[in-house]
């Protein structure tokens, strides 16, 4: 009985499979930003249809779209303005903030990587 060893490969040292993550990314990130300015163009459209003809009134339902099951719900996001002084006390907390980040007093903790790709 023979044993076959197989040897694990380290995707970091392989640069052929590293290129090819990095131009499937890139095609993903491209197919997101399309999707997502078509989404902003229908998203009222889409919205009033939900409301007027699927949900009639409720506040969620579950419909099969496309021989798929989904649970549509109509959400609320509250937007506020605040007073003027409540305004100056944040823009003088991200200035603090930015003060003690340059002088050292804030503590770094983390520093994230991440790829921009503009199209």
């Amino acid at each position: 009985m023979s044993t076959i060893v197989k040897t694990a490969i380290n995707p970091y040292q392989d640069q052929e499979f590293l290129e090819r993550a990095f131009l499937r990314l890139c095609e993903i990130r491209r197919t997101i930003q399309e999707l997502q300015k078509e989404e902003e163009t229908i998203r009222e459209w889409a919205q009033f249809y939900a409301e007027e003809y699927l949900l009639n009134g409720e506040k969620a339902g579950i419909f099969e779209v496309n021989g798929q099951t989904v649970s549509i719900s109509l959400n609320y996001r509250k937007v506020y303005q605040y007073p003027d002084e409540l305004v100056r006390l944040e823009e003088e907390l991200k200035r603090k903030k930015k003060e003690s980040e340059l002088n050292g007093t804030a503590k770094l903790v983390a520093v994230n990587r991440y790829l921009v790709f503009k199209f």
